[in-house]
């Protein structure tokens, strides 16, 4: 059976005239039998497939009858029938496949652009406090010239003479089981039922371009190491005016020396002396929302963790924030002096109190 003309140029099978164009130029030059290392078969295999997918209407028949469109296969279901199951797996249930099959229509699935992926690094308080990033990227945007119609500007749209505007192509196919009727999109104008009489020069038909696009993102206060914004319908134009795909950013926090999240809710530490853990005292704590002085209780222990309520990360899609938990340090000296040890040993060892009469 013949190798499959889009597998031959190494194309999907939604691609554009200039797509194809470009695959069976590059492929040509590389086996040209004129070239050292040239393929006379495999460059006859490229001008068969370029032939048939260059030339809209042969590509539309290929599309329905694969190697049988020029009478010449005979598939197992009868004469000049090929059918490649692979080709149903579009039909989601044997009823949509009848359907088809009988003449029944299936509305065009819309077309629909790329859905695009990008990355963005912002602050450890950023991420708390929210802010705006700007992006920069070169993706395929909606053509300029012809606004998407894929016509040259001030030239007509015509009904499709393939499908003859009904966006959709029916073959008659003899099989074992009788005569059936299939009803596929219309590979001429993609479903749409019309074309373009003159055919944008800038985007030469399709309805779009590769442009670089420069776009303010904003970052709501709370968001997550991780976590992705959608942005719906700003991904890539879909060629002829088909709905956008979308984008979706996906951020990542950098560390910060002193913070950590934890849920909602900031973790941070306080270093204080065992004078000051016994006696008491004040530390000043470096949060989200700026310095802020912790009160420390007398009788402090290791490791006891202090709340301070709503300076945590705000919640993202409702109200509220969290909290920042400080975990203190007692820090103990290394060494004392005669004086140090002496005032400890007697903290240790109280004397007893002695009455005089």
């Amino acid at each position: 059976m013949p190798e499959d003309y889009y597998t031959t140029l190494g194309v999907d099978r939604t691609a554009t005239p200039e797509e194809i164009k470009q695959a069976y130029r590059k492929l040509a030059h590389r086996y040209h039998p004129d070239k050292a290392g040239g393929n006379e078969d495999k460059f006859k295999q490229i001008n068969a497939a370029y032939e048939v997918l260059s030339d809209g209407e042969k590509r539309a028949q290929y599309d329905q009858f694969g190697h049988t469109a020029g009478g010449q296969d005979f598939g197992p279901f009868g004469a000049g029938v090929n059918i490649n199951f692979e080709d149903f797996a579009d039909f989601t249930n044997v009823g949509d496949l009848f359907s088809s099959f009988f003449g029944g229509k299936r509305p065009p699935r819309a077309m629909r652009g790329q859905d695009i992926s990008v990355d963005v690094t912002i602050s450890f308080l950023d991420s708390a406090k929210g802010t705006a990033v700007q992006l920069s990227h070169r993706l395929y945007q909606t053509c300029a010239r012809c606004h998407g119609n894929a016509a040259e500007p001030g030239t007509p749209i015509k009904t499709c003479s393939q499908c003859r505007g009904t966006g959709t192509v029916t073959a008659t196919r003899q099989t074992m089981l009788g005569t059936f009727r299939q009803a596929t999109t219309c590979q001429a104008c993609q479903g749409e039922g019309k074309q373009a009489a003159t055919p944008c020069r800038q985007c030469r038909g399709a309805g779009r371009e590769l442009r670089r696009r420069t776009l303010t993102v904003d970052m709501p206060a709370g968001i997550a190491d991780g976590q992705a914004i959608r942005l719906s319908a700003k991904g890539e134009a879909a060629s002829r005016g088909g709905t956008p795909g979308d984008l979706y950013v996906t951020v990542h926090v950098t560390p910060h020396p002193h913070l950590s999240r934890a849920g909602d809710d900031i973790r941070s530490q306080a270093s204080i002396s065992f004078v000051e853990a016994a006696l008491g005292t004040t530390a000043t704590v470096e949060t989200v929302s700026g310095p802020h002085q912790l009160a420390i209780p007398p009788g402090t222990q290791p490791n006891t963790v202090i709340k301070i309520s709503h300076l945590g990360f705000p919640r993202l899609n409702t109200a509220g924030r969290g909290d920042h938990l400080v975990t203190i340090n007692v820090t103990i000296p290394h060494k004392l002096s005669r004086h140090q040890r002496r005032l400890l040993e007697d903290f240790n060892h109280p004397r007893p109190r002695r009455f005089f009469v």
